[in-house]
């Protein structure tokens, strides 16, 4: 599986759990958000490592867009870090708390259609195939170790070994 294949199966599983936070009971909510957080953290943080910084380094001095895609990226990741920051510390009970996550869930939603629809094409323009499967196959090296419970910075690290 190519790496925006990956990317895109994980920003259709963020969706859906945001979809069960807002149906959960209050006393379920935070259940899911727990779930779901360190998988938006892994997301970031692969995506990051192994798709845009390298089409950055690769693509930038051809592709305007995608030089200041990386930076763009950063700063969208940095707001939602803050969001999920305010979320954390409340009551996952609390209507407050629903609010915060319904704000991250759209806020992540125009993320998303911005990356698949603008960036993503130009990334497919800029990459072969098999630069995409290989970053795909660093990405799924690096969520193996997460699932085996090694810290994400350590999985992300080991990523960058999968041949």
């Amino acid at each position: 599986m190519d790496a925006l294949d990956i990317l895109k199966q994980q920003h259709l599983e963020a969706h859906a759990a945001f979809e069960d936070i807002k149906t959960a009971p209050a006393n379920g909510r935070g259940g899911v958000w727990a779930d779901l957080r360190p998988k938006l953290e892994l997301h970031e943080q692969i995506e990051e490592r192994f798709v845009y910084d390298p089409v950055a380094h690769d693509a930038g001095s051809r592709d305007p867009v995608l030089a200041r895609w990386e930076q763009e990226h950063e700063d969208q990741v940095s707001d939602a870090d803050a969001l999920m920051a305010e979320i954390d510390a409340l009551d996952p009970a609390d209507a407050q708390w629903l609010e915060r996550v319904g704000v991250l869930a759209s806020t992540l939603d125009e993320h998303i259609a911005h990356e698949e629809n603008d960036i993503w094409p130009r990334i497919r323009a800029a990459w072969d195939e098999d630069k995409l499967v290989h970053a795909g196959r660093q990405m799924a090296e690096a969520k193996s170790s997460v699932e085996r419970g090694i810290p994400i910075e350590e999985a992300v690290d080991a990523g960058e070994g999968a041949q």
